[in-house]
């Protein structure tokens, strides 16, 4: 969707033409389609109404936090993001003829361990291959989290490329075995639409401070943006970008120092992008948020048109882009990469839960009515469902955590004698009893044995939860990401007993 421009921000200078001059090209509101030339707001159903083909379109994303794709839980129809349905997007763009440069701000995972380490590979992938059979993003920035991977994931996913100049990785103050390991550039300069574009990334004093790897370089942001911006300053470029992994304080003060840079794209920002762009520099300088989780794509056009000579469009990566067959291999290859993998390379190490799990099974022979209800509903099948869809997910911990018994479903690892697989521990397949009321087979021992009856009387009650703790085991799994229309006291009566 685009949004015109309101009065109170239509006013944007352009880009320098070159790196050591401003030029006072505004960026003015987006007329409607009228003629009457009306200033208003698009809507996430008008994308792109009224724009013609842009000399140039900038494609900004960030964020991805290891959302590759949205899980499907509530329906994928009331879910964004998704590798495949960007693929999708930039297709759509570049089948009209318009001139594409795609660049990522960073943070492509959020945590680490090895399904991190596939997923970082196999994202980078997706994006750096070359259309059609990528998406070909020309500059790729580094976030906290994927500096955080070992330095052998890092460098096995940089040293593949055929070519220096074929890594869309570029860092102004980050250097991955060092400034002159090869492995990074501190810039790039890409060609496209007869226009000549300048970029570089930084990672942001704020966030470097949180990643402690020996085998990483860095510099503090200004200096490293410095340097940087001398080596650009003598490539002459029309525009200059900077892609700014850091908070939108940081990124706005670095936006003020290098006021050269047109477009800053910044990270930390709210879930959802802004209807219009923030300006700075007195409106030199558009500041660019892209959300979270790669909800959002932001597209800009550029026109030889002094009166609107920028276009800004927040684009939600929804169900009206398809999922890409194209990119149907690199998926399926990072699910195929999982199920070849051992639990104990993907996950943490199992936990202590407080007691063993007995399976609902056990549960049933004394709470048959309470086990019917429960049989008949999506939560028993929760498991056998990650079988059925393509590629199956029942390797996935991610998928797994909340499909199974037993599992932490936010921190995706399993709980001593939790589910460990469909053939080893099939009476833990399913969202069973024991989610909600806790491991059950000390209960389950005191009830076939009889025995003290104090004791007996004190495990019913440790798994006799009130309706507080019900809740808080239902919003682990149907939380926002999963379950967005979730409310307990419209779900509760399917299962009520």
């Amino acid at each position: 969707m685009r949004y015109a421009l309101t009065a109170l921000t239509a006013l944007f200078l352009a880009a320098a033409r070159e790196p050591n001059e401003h030029t006072s090209d505004a960026l003015a509101a987006v007329r409607d389609e009228s003629g009457s030339g009306a200033k208003q707001r698009q809507t996430d159903d008008t994308l792109f109404r009224g724009w013609p083909k842009p000399k140039l379109a900038l494609v900004l994303t960030g964020e991805q936090l290891g959302y590759i794709e949205p899980c499907g839980c509530s329906g994928l129809e009331n879910q964004k993001g998704g590798l495949r349905r960007r693929y999708t997007l930039l297709k759509q763009l570049r089948g009209k003829g318009w001139p594409v440069v795609a660049m990522d701000n960073g943070g492509l995972i959020n945590r680490f361990g090895r399904e991190s380490e596939i997923k970082f590979e196999k994202t980078v992938e997706a994006l750096a291959t070359e259309a059609p059979q990528g998406m070909g993003y020309a500059a790729i920035g580094f976030g906290t989290a994927d500096l955080k991977l070992p330095a052998g994931a890092i460098t096995a996913v940089l040293a593949g490329f055929e070519a220096p100049e074929k890594n869309p990785f570029i860092s102004a103050n980050v250097g991955v075995l060092g400034f002159d390991g090869g492995l990074t550039r501190r810039f790039a300069v890409v060609k496209a639409g007869g226009m000549k574009l300048g970029i570089t990334s930084v990672l942001g004093d704020g966030y470097r401070k949180q990643i402690n790897n020996d085998d990483i370089s860095f510099l503090a942001a200004k200096e490293g943006l410095s340097r940087a911006y001398q080596e650009l300053s003598a490539q002459r470029c029309d525009r200059l970008v900077l892609l700014a992994h850091a908070g939108p304080k940081e990124s706005a003060e670095l936006a003020g120092q290098f006021p050269a840079f047109g477009v800053v794209v910044t990270a930390g920002g709210a879930d959802e992008p802004p209807h219009e762009p923030t300006t700075l520099n007195g409106g030199k300088t558009l500041l660019i948020e892209v959300g979270h989780k790669g909800m959002y794509a932001i597209v800009l056009g550029f026109y030889d048109d002094k009166k609107t000579p920028i276009r800004y469009q927040r684009v939600p990566i929804d169900k009206r882009f398809t999922d890409a067959p194209e990119m149907d291999k690199i998926m399926d290859a990072f699910q195929a990469q999982l199920r070849d993998e051992e639990w104990s390379r993907l996950v943490r190490r199992a936990a202590h839960h407080g007691g063993k799990f007995a399976g609902s099974r056990k549960c049933a022979e004394c709470h048959q009515k309470e086990f019917d209800l429960w049989r008949n509903t999506p939560h028993a099948d929760a498991t056998v469902t990650l079988t059925k869809v393509k590629p199956p997910r029942q390797f996935d911990p991610e998928c797994v955590s909340c499909h199974v018994t037993g599992w932490n479903p936010q921190e995706y690892f399993p709980y001593t004698t939790g589910f460990d697989s469909l053939k080893t521990t099939p009476d833990l397949a399913g969202n069973g009893c024991e989610n909600c009321h806790g491991p059950a087979a000390a209960h389950v021992a005191a009830e076939m044995n009889g025995g003290d009856r104090a004791l007996r009387e004190k495990l019913r009650l440790s798994i006799a939860d009130g309706k507080k703790a019900i809740v808080d085991s239902c919003i682990q799994c149907h939380d926002q990401d999963n379950s967005i229309h979730f409310e307990f006291d419209d779900y509760w009566p399917k299962i009520e007993h």
